[in-house]
């Protein structure tokens, strides 16, 4: 009985959960779609390791090992019983090289005193010649490719749709009603967002700078808008509540999705 195909198949599964689970967290990062690609791809092409192992052991290896790396670098903890079903199997496939359809592994040269398809076809099990399957490491190295390709198409894609989104959202119609009362500021900046497409885990803050340009505060939208409907009109009121002392002279705001770092989309207001 062999092992190692059998792990080779918790490895897919597990490593399709692991890119299912990116895919249903899409929503909260975007980019969790790209990994979940990356996962997917790695985890069906591992299997392709199965057939390897009954042509050379070495070949199905190295596509195990390929493709559990793969599913690590896709969704990281996410796919980590993937990863170690894939790197088990190559271990096991490397330990199981005596059941593998490359028998030539015991021996380092194989001479022929004779016509070689006759003495194979009189002996089915006579080692087989490495030789000859040289051409299907091109199989590792296009999962390589493959996997690589899909994280340069899915990062691309996620950034279109970034400037996409960014492209599609305006802030207008912006006012202030800051003043000081009792040595304190108060009010802040309202102004009205329109967006021509939908955007989910809106977060909107304002940033307030000093006339040093040294950062003062950080305050958020107090209308708490959430998901954003295209062609849709939001009311804004970005709040200042500091000392006096703590003149502000711009406002930049900005407009984040899916709990991101960076900012999809920045308007600055500067005050006389």
């Amino acid at each position: 009985m062999k092992y190692n195909p059998i792990l080779a198949i918790l490895g897919f599964v597990f490593g399709l959960g692991g890119a299912l689970f990116a895919y249903a967290m899409s929503g909260l990062s975007a980019d969790l779609a790209t990994n979940g690609s990356i996962t997917l791809i790695a985890s069906i092409l591992g299997l392709i390791g199965i057939y390897l192992f009954e042509k050379d052991y070495k070949l199905a290896v190295v596509q195990y090992v390929i493709a559990g790396l793969g599913v690590l670098i896709g969704t990281s903890l996410i796919g980590i019983l993937g990863f170690l079903m894939y790197l088990i199997a190559g271990i096991m496939a490397y330990m199981e090289r005596d059941k593998s359809g490359d028998r030539s592994a015991k021996f380092d040269q194989i001479y022929f005193y004779g016509d070689e398809k006759e003495i194979r076809n009189r002996y089915p099990d006579f080692p087989t010649n490495t030789a000859k399957n040289m051409f299907l490491w091109a199989i590792p190295i296009l999962t390589i490719a493959l996997i690589i390709l899909a994280g340069v198409l899915g990062n691309a894609s996620f950034q279109n749709d970034l400037q996409n989104k960014a492209d599609s959202i305006e802030i207008t119609n912006v006012t202030s009603d800051l003043k000081v009362q009792y040595g304190y500021y108060t009010g802040g900046v309202q102004g009205t967002l329109t967006s021509q497409r939908d955007i989910d885990n809106v977060q909107i803050k304002g940033v307030w700078y000093a006339q040093d340009g040294s950062q003062i505060d950080q305050t958020y939208d107090s209308n708490i808008i959430s998901n954003i409907k295209a062609n849709q009109k939001y009311q804004l009121n970005i709040p200042y509540y500091k000392e006096s002392s703590n003149n502000p002279t711009k406002v930049v705001i900005e407009v984040y999705d899916n709990f991101g770092n960076k900012p999809l989309y920045q308007k600055t207001v500067n005050f006389n």
